[in-house]
């Protein structure tokens, strides 16, 4: 970052993303069910939504960043809420952005119990449980089972349990459209994987 630039300044943001997107990489793996490209998607997520929604895409870039980046936390919604006002008010960010991209970060785990207030939070809850959803979210989830040596039936319980009612609690309507097209993927391999299963354990 050059000394003529500051906080207020439009090209700020272009000199310090570098510096953010390489310092929250370094939290993740490349790959995995929360790795670095789990970041990636949700980010342009919230750019999708948050353009339709009317959101500050500002907040809402920055939130994606770091809404995982303490996620070995206990509560890992909280923890990365916390580091990134304080990463973002050291580099000269202000108080206004520091707050907003908390709220949205604090807010956005499924199982904090936590509900999203402001808009930025709630696309960013919605960003996040999209990723969830569908096509991904069946590969996120092979992806957590394979890291934990968990077996198949543990992906049926997971989607059955968990998936399949993240559309009932998106919140904005923009996202709401785009669940309509995950909702289906998700149920068909349900059946397919029940059926292969229940296949292969009669044949035993």
């Amino acid at each position: 970052m050059t000394s003529n630039t500051g906080p207020h300044d439009p090209s700020y943001y272009t000199h310090a993303i570098h510096y953010i997107e390489v310092m929250c990489k370094a939290a993740f793996e490349d790959i995995g069910s929360h790795g670095w490209e789990h970041v990636e998607r949700v980010r342009t997520l919230c750019k999708i939504i948050g353009k339709k929604e009317g959101a500050d895409l500002l907040v809402l870039d920055l939130a994606a960043l770091f809404h995982d980046v303490m996620r070995t936390s206990e509560d890992h919604a909280l923890q990365s809420a916390e580091f990134a006002r304080s990463v973002l008010s050291t580099m000269g960010f202000g108080d206004d952005i520091c707050a907003a991209v908390y709220e949205a970060i604090a807010s956005h785990s499924y199982s904090s119990g936590r509900s999203p207030k402001s808009l930025e939070a709630k696309v960013l809850s919605d960003a996040d449980k999209l990723d969830a959803m569908g096509a991904t979210g069946i590969y996120r989830t092979i992806q957590y089972n394979t890291e934990r040596a968990l077996p198949p039936a543990r992906i049926l319980e997971h989607i059955k349990k968990k998936l399949l009612n993240l559309p009932q609690t998106l919140q904005t309507d923009s996202a709401k459209e785009i669940a309509k097209k995950r909702i289906p993927i998700m149920e068909h391999y349900l059946r397919c994987l029940e059926e292969e299963l229940l296949e292969t354990s009669i044949s035993k």
